[in-house]
C-alpha cells in the first residue's frame, strides 16, 4: 500500500444543511473514500450514514499551527494525523515516527 499526505480535515454536512457549502454535492461512500478523516456537523446523523446521504463538505482553515501528533494514524497516511487539523502537514517532514499503539513497558516473551 502506497502511503499518502492527509489534506486539514473538512466538515461533512447534509446537503440540506443551511450552515453548509452549497456547491459540490457528494454521497456519503463516495466522499469518504477520499476524506475518510473529514469531521461530521451536527447536522448529520448515524441514520444519514447509513441511507448514504448527499453531503457538502466545508473546507476550514485552521490558519498557522505546528503539527502536534494524535492518536490517529490511518493505515495509509505517512503519518499520524496532526490533533488540530487532521492533516499530515506533508510540508514538515515528520522527525520519528512512533506507531500508535506501540506497546508501553517491559514485555516478556
Amino acid at each position: 500500500m502506497e502511503r499518502r499526505e492527509y489534506e486539514p480535515a473538512g466538515v461533512v454536512h447534509k446537503a440540506t444543511c443551511l450552515d453548509g457549502p452549497v456547491e459540490a454535492h457528494f454521497t456519503l461512500r463516495a466522499a469518504a473514500l477520499r476524506n475518510s478523516h473529514d469531521r461530521p456537523h451536527f447536522c448529520f446523523t448515524r441514520a444519514d450514514a447509513a441511507a448514504n446521504a448527499e453531503i457538502t463538505i466545508e473546507r476550514v482553515d485552521y490558519g498557522p499551527h505546528d503539527y502536534v501528533q494524535s492518536t490517529i494514524w490511518p493505515v495509509d497516511a505517512t503519518r499520524p494525523l496532526c490533533r488540530t487539523c487532521r492533516g499530515t502537514h506533508g510540508d514538515n517532514p515528520p522527525r520519528e515516527l512512533v506507531a500508535p499503539r506501540s506497546p508501553v513497558g517491559l514485555i516478556l516473551p
